[in-house]
Parts: C-alpha cells; sequence; structure tokens
C-alpha cells in the first residue's frame, strides 16, 4: 500500500511502497496514458506531468531513489508457529515530489480517465501490432492505483493546511468542475517555484493559495496561457514545446 507524507521542509511529498506497488503503479501510469506521444491530445499536459512522476517511481523501485526498511509484523513467535524463518522487516522505496506538481498530479488525472478506456481493449490502437492490447478489465484496476496516488496526495495536504481547509479546496474543485484539457502546464513550474523561493515558515501559507489556484484558475493563468498561444502561433509550433527562461529550477532542493 502507497504511503504519503509531507516533507519536512514542506517543498513536497514523500510516496513510499514496496516493490510491487511501486512497478504496479508504473504500469498503471504506463496503460492509462496510452502510447501516442502527440502533443495535440487535448491532455498532453497532464499526461507529460504525470509520466514525470512515474519517472521517479520507475528509479525509486530500480533502487535508484531513497530505500527504508519498514517492520511486517513478523516476530519469532510467529515464525515459531508457522515454521518458517522471513525477515522482520520489508523494504520501502521512497521518492520525493514537488507538491505543486503532485497537487496538479491529484486534480486533473481523473479528469483523464474519460477518454483513457481507448487504450484498451477492443478499442486499442492495432497499429502497435507487436504490442498486445490491454485487457479492458485492467482499466478499472489502472484508475484505482491511480486513485489512491491521487488520494496519498490529497491526504498529504491536509496535513500541512489542515482538514478544514482541504474540504474547502475539494469542495470548491467539485464545484467549478475545472477542465485541465490543453492545461499550459508551465504555471505548474511557476507554482513550484514561487513554493521554493517561499521561507519554510510561510509555505503552509503558500501551499493553501497554490492548491487554490490549480484546483480554479487566477487570472495569471490565462494571462500566462494567452502569452503561451500567441507565440506558439508565431513560432508555429504547440505551448508546450515552448520554455521560459525565467521557470529557472535550483540546482539542488532541500526537501
Amino acid at each position: 500500500m502507497l504511503r504519503t507524507k509531507p516533507t519536512e521542509h514542506l517543498m513536497g511529498i514523500t510516496i513510499q511502497g514496496d516493490y510491487n506497488d511501486f512497478s504496479q503503479l508504473v504500469d498503471s501510469i504506463y496503460s492509462i496514458t496510452g502510447l501516442d506521444d502527440d502533443p495535440e491530445d487535448m491532455y498532453y499536459g497532464v499526461k507529460n506531468r504525470l509520466l514525470g512522476i512515474c519517472y521517479d517511481i520507475k528509479h525509486a523501485y530500480q533502487g535508484d531513489r531513497d530505500v527504508i526498511l519498514v517492520d511486517n509484523n513478523m516476530d519469532r513467535d510467529k515464525m515459531k508457529w508457522h515454521e518458517v524463518i522471513t525477515p522482520e522487516q520489508n523494504v520501502y522505496y521512497s521518492v520525493e515530489i514537488l507538491f505543486p506538481e503532485a497537487i496538479f498530479v491529484a486534480a486533473a488525472v481523473p479528469h483523464m480517465y474519460m477518454l483513457s478506456d481507448k487504450y484498451y481493449g477492443s478499442r486499442a490502437n492495432k497499429s502497435e501490432m507487436s504490442i498486445p492490447p490491454v485487457p479492458y478489465s485492467n482499466l478499472m484496476r489502472d484508475k484505482a492505483n491511480l486513485d489512491v496516488l491521487c488520494g496519498g496526495i490529497w491526504q498529504a495536504l491536509g496535513q500541512v493546511i489542515g482538514d478544514d481547509e482541504l474540504e474547502k479546496i475539494i469542495h470548491s474543485y467539485h464545484l467549478t468542475r475545472e477542465a485541465y484539457m490543453d492545461y499550459a502546464t508551465h504555471y505548474i513550474d511557476k507554482c513550484n517555484i514561487e513554493l521554493y523561493k517561499t521561507p519554510v515558515d510561510k509555505r503552509k501559507d503558500k501551499l493553501r493559495n497554490i492548491a487554490k489556484r490549480i484546483v480554479k484558475k487566477p487570472y495569471a493563468y490565462y494571462s500566462m496561457e494567452q502569452n503561451l498561444k500567441y507565440w506558439a502561433k508565431e513560432y508555429k509550433t504547440n505551448i508546450y514545446a515552448l520554455e521560459d527562461p525565467k521557470l529557472e529550477y535550483p540546482e539542488e532542493i532541500e526537501w
């Protein structure tokens, strides 16, 4: 079972799980996002952010991130009773994800589900003949695995801002039914860097503010989106091919 919690300095969340937790989640993410890499896909931005988290999770269970030991409730008496010798701790893998990045994924991914069934069963793209279609029954499992991830992210946010504030944000989320189609994810980069520049003792309030802006787009988002669309038209490309030189990440993050 995945476990999530805020990082010490509130820069992000820590996601922990055993090998099967992480490998199944990675498999679900790959299946539900499909094989196509089309910037014209209305959920292209959402998929890219989800796949970015997937990249870190995959490297975590490959041993490239943190490893922790977790008690599994086994002791000598139980071993004697079952006549087995087993470890008394399990290996859990651990990875950090920036908070705004995680909140965006938790908010946007469920909106993506309605178009994800085209990657399963009889509707799957038959052009990839070398890859067998994913069984339609896997769609239910994959949604459930991602719902666990998204639920854990909201829970970690609630641990920072408080349950009452989280309830207000989730209520606003359901009321506005914010569309994440063709989302200019550069805005999430802006939120990530904004949080990084905020003093630790003020990050709780900043996170609450950022979460509100992710579930209900502010004027600053629309202004950025309009500017990106203008330059995308000028350069005859898509907004995801553009980069803002002002959005520069630090080399190291004190989580």
